[in-house]
């Protein structure tokens, strides 16, 4: 990726968003640009939404807790600590420390939402074809599980997708193959 070595030559602290579809290799990427550029990653599963707010009109993640605990401390460029939403416990468990670094991506689903634009200073969109996706989420999750994604969080990220012009709004879109 060079433009983020690019990036970084010119600042010495970044940070990125890695949006895109499920089983697009949206966590393989941002593990590889934290190993390369000594990054660190704020995954937006750990802010999966809590029973209590789901089933209203919103998108899938609870953007008002990343918004207090981290959004907030990452535009003052602050040290932080945020809680761990466990989605097997379907409960808090744990917490991460983010420290500043030269590089921090924010990676998963809904990571691009517009409200927090102005903390990115570059936008990576993960596509990957029907075929691999199927593939992938099959081998990552099972059957079952893959019904679910179908029926349910695939519809949920195509209409954010389209509803908040993601992929649009990237600087570059990475294909897995």
């Amino acid at each position: 990726m060079e433009q983020i070595k690019r990036l970084l030559e010119v600042n010495s602290y970044k940070c990125i968003a890695i949006d895109g579809r499920c089983g697009a290799g949206k966590s393989t990427l941002a593990d590889l640009l934290a190993a390369e550029y000594g990054g660190q990653i704020i995954r937006m599963d750990h802010f999966y939404l809590p029973g209590q707010l789901r089933g209203r009109a919103r998108v899938n993640v609870h953007y008002e807790r990343f918004e207090e605990e981290v959004f907030a401390p990452l535009k003052r460029g602050d040290s932080f600590t945020y809680r761990i939403f466990d989605c097997h416990r379907m409960d808090y468990h744990g917490s991460i420390t983010i420290r500043q670094a030269p590089l921090t991506i924010i990676e998963g689903a809904y990571s691009l939402l517009p409200q927090w634009e102005s903390l990115f200073d570059l936008k990576i969109f993960a596509d990957v074809s029907p075929d691999e996706q199927k593939k992938r989420i099959l081998r990552r999750n099972g059957e079952q599980a893959y019904h679910n994604f179908i029926t349910k969080w695939i519809p949920m990220e195509e209409k954010y997708f389209q509803d908040y012009h993601v992929k649009e709004r990237c600087d570059i879109i990475h294909l897995s193959k």
